[in-house]
C-alpha cells in the first residue's frame, strides 16, 4: 500500500558528492516516490541515501533507483 504524504528528502548521489533536496509524493514500506521535474535524476539501479528533513537527526537510508518517469521523478526501494 501506498501512502500519499508530501515531505522534503535529502537525496544523496554518487558516494555523497551530490546532494539535491526533493519533494516526496508518496512512500511505502518498501520505497518511496521523489518528485524531480527538471532535476538531474539518477539512473536505475543507482545506490542513493535518503533522509527526510521533517525532524532533526533523521537517519540515512539506502536505497536503489528501481523507476523513472521521464520530466516526473522516480522511485526508490530501500535495502
Amino acid at each position: 500500500m501506498r501512502l500519499m504524504h508530501r515531505a522534503k528528502i535529502r537525496l544523496m548521489v554518487n558516494d555523497l558528492s551530490k546532494e539535491y533536496i526533493l519533494d516526496m509524493k508518496d512512500f511505502s514500506e518498501s520505497g518511496l516516490f521523489l518528485l524531480a521535474p527538471g532535476e538531474a535524476m539518477p539512473r536505475i539501479d543507482d545506490i542513493v541515501e535518503v533522509q527526510t528533513t521533517e525532524f532533526d537527526e533523521a537517519p540515512l537510508q539506502t536505497a536503489k533507483v528501481v523507476r523513472i518517469e521521464e520530466s516526473v521523478g522516480f522511485a526508490v526501494e530501500f535495502i
